[in-house]
């Protein structure tokens, strides 16, 4: 985990040297700017202490279906491919009275289950601001103009507050960032013209002093401002990338169970209804396949290019195989965000493998 990875930081000295250290690689584009921004569950603006507390996704999902919720608002998601237990969130969906999504493309569970789509806008035109994975603030501005009756997505859900009775005071983007930096104590006194073309990194400002330290987290100014993330199980690759030591036989063993593998899971690049519907990129579409180590594959007369069928708990994902060297013994990896076959299906973390 995190603290395994700070040890290795610590044991390579990395917190003495300058532009070094251990970086988060986030879910989702922006995911560390969002989490600052108090986009959590349990923490608010600045990783401040939260005027109460809030639901994690899973726990939206089962509030919708128990009905102790009735609304949910879909922010570039779509439950049904992006998030895990699909079975959770189709019960969730059926059971939501109200279910607004703001989307690029009418996913064919956004076309079932939405009672209101707002039209999203594409990254080129955004204006606001990113935050890189290393704390770096950059500004972002719009290429080009919104097209058809698309809007700004800060003018939508502040238009929403006003109409549930929360004035937010926001009429233009700029006013949108200003209220983003006074809310966060380590982005104080940040300002568009400052952000410039470069960009600024926060640690390296004398309000990075603000950033709340807890029980053994990195405060900012250190050179490991957030512990990386880590893929399960560890130690391998799937489709890239380096890999670990491969482990000794033995325990290679260890990881199986009555003959069930380890599930991982990876999301590629190509995963989304952008390139799905696009003619010159449509043929990049992720399809479901099961990486698997050449070991656990002879073990179980699996071949390249074979399909199967993965399950567990009564749930099956289809998939073609797809020998990986990178991929320790004993686990396996599937792929998020398909449009079919997805991963989100299986709720367990042991999972069986046989020819479909």
């Amino acid at each position: 985990g995190a603290s395994a990875l700070l040890g290795v930081a610590d044991a390579l000295t990395l917190a003495g040297t300058d532009g070094a250290g251990l970086l988060e690689i986030p879910a989702g584009s922006n995911g560390r700017g969002l989490r600052e921004a108090g986009v959590l569950p349990n923490a608010g603006p600045g990783l401040a202490e939260p005027a109460s507390i809030g639901r994690a996704t899973h726990e939206i999902a089962a509030g919708l279906a128990a009905g102790e919720l009735n609304a949910v608002y879909l922010l570039h998601s779509d439950p049904l491919r992006d998030l895990p237990d699909r079975p959770a969130w189709e019960l969730a969906l059926e059971r939501a009275s109200t279910v607004i999504a703001h989307a690029s493309f009418l996913t064919e569970s956004i076309r079932a289950h939405a009672s209101v789509v707002f039209p999203a806008e594409s990254y080129a035109e955004k204006e606001g601001t990113i935050t890189h994975p290393d704390g770096r603030i950059q500004r972002l501005r719009p290429a080009v103009s919104h097209v058809g009756s698309t809007r700004a997505e800060w003018q939508v859900l502040a238009e929403l507050a006003q109409r549930l009775g929360l004035d937010l005071g926001i009429l233009a983007g700029p006013l949108a960032t200003a209220q983003l930096v006074d809310a966060i104590p380590f982005y104080g006194g940040l300002t568009l013209d400052e952000l410039a073309g470069h960009g600024v990194r926060w640690q390296e400002r004398a309000q990075a002093a603000a950033y709340p330290a807890a029980g053994g987290a990195t405060t900012a100014g250190s050179s490991s401002d957030a512990p990386a993330a880590t893929r399960e199980p560890a130690g391998s690759a799937p489709g890239g990338g380096a890999s670990a030591t491969p482990a000794a036989p033995d325990a290679d063993r260890a990881l199986a169970t009555d003959g069930a593998l380890r599930l991982g899971t990876f999301r590629s690049i190509w995963a989304s209804p952008e390139v799905e519907v696009s003619p010159a990129l449509k043929f990049l579409a992720a399809r479901q396949q099961l990486e698997i180590s050449p070991h656990d594959a002879e073990r179980l007369g699996l071949r390249q290019g074979e399909r199967v069928q993965v399950g567990s708990n009564g749930h099956r994902v289809h998939a073609t195989v797809a020998l990986r060297d990178a991929v320790r013994a004993g686990s396996v990896f599937l792929q998020e965000g398909t449009p079919e076959e997805n991963v989100n299906l299986l709720v367990e973390q042991l999972v069986e493998v046989r020819p479909a």
